[in-house]
This record gives C-alpha cells, structure tokens and sequence, in this order.
C-alpha cells in the first residue's frame, strides 16, 4: 500500500520539479546548464524533466493555486541565488499545500483502488493549510 508520504515523494516531487524546469526554461529563458545551476541539480536531470522523462505523473499545471506558488519559486530562482534549503523547503511546502487540498486522491486512487477519495481525510487533516505558509 502507498502511504501519501510515498505518493508525494515518489510522484507529486518530480512532478514539481518538471513544471518548475519548464517554467525556469520557457517564462525566463534559462538554459539546461543555468537551470541545473539554480537547482542545484544535475543538467542531465534537468534534460529529463524537459524532455519529459521524468515527473510527468502530476500535471501540476492543472491546478493554478499550486502552478501559480511553483511560478513564484521560479522567479525567484531566475532573479535570486536560493540556497539548497530555501529551495526544498519551498517544493515541499507546495507538495503539502496540493495535498492538503486533495489534488491527488484520484491518482492516489488509481494506484490503489481501496482508497475511497469522497470518504479520504488523511491527506487534509495530515496536511492542513493552517501549518503551511508558502
């Protein structure tokens, strides 16, 4: 059984990751090299998330509370020199807030049919906006 601990790491993360590549790429004209830079990953891995061979399970930009939090953290990056901290704070930050307001019960569901997304409030209670300040 997936706990939503695993769901977020293993799917709603990368997934984040990607968009924010994408946005990092597309909004500011960055190149793979700058990108990688900024996030303080590998420009391989930011290759994959362009080429979308990696986080393409969330498409994050469905949901624009979330896309518009990942564009801030983007601008960010494109105008600021974040730390490693700042920056995986800020990604998990946004991972609880897509939570905690149910984005992924459904995908959750698909991976595993017992969960019941209408009768579900882990994620909600788990993850209530009230401990999250973006």
């Amino acid at each position: 059984m997936s706990s939503v601990f695993e769901l977020g790491y293993r799917y709603l993360i990368p997934s984040l990751k990607r968009r924010l590549a994408e946005l990092m790429s597309s909004e500011f004209k960055m190149s793979e090299v700058e990108i990688a830079k900024k996030l303080k990953i590998t420009p391989s891995a930011v290759s994959r998330y362009l080429s979308r061979e990696r986080g393409v399970a969330v498409e994050v930009n469905r949901f624009p509370d979330i896309d518009g939090e990942v564009m801030a953290l983007a601008r960010d990056l494109a105008t600021q020199d974040l730390d490693w901290l700042t920056i995986e704070t800020r990604l998990l930050k946004i991972s609880l807030l897509a939570m905690s307001r149910k984005y992924l019960c459904e995908f959750h569901h698909k991976l595993q049919p017992i969960i019941d997304p209408a009768r579900c409030r882990i994620c909600p209670e788990l993850f209530s906006t009230q401990f999250i300040k973006t």
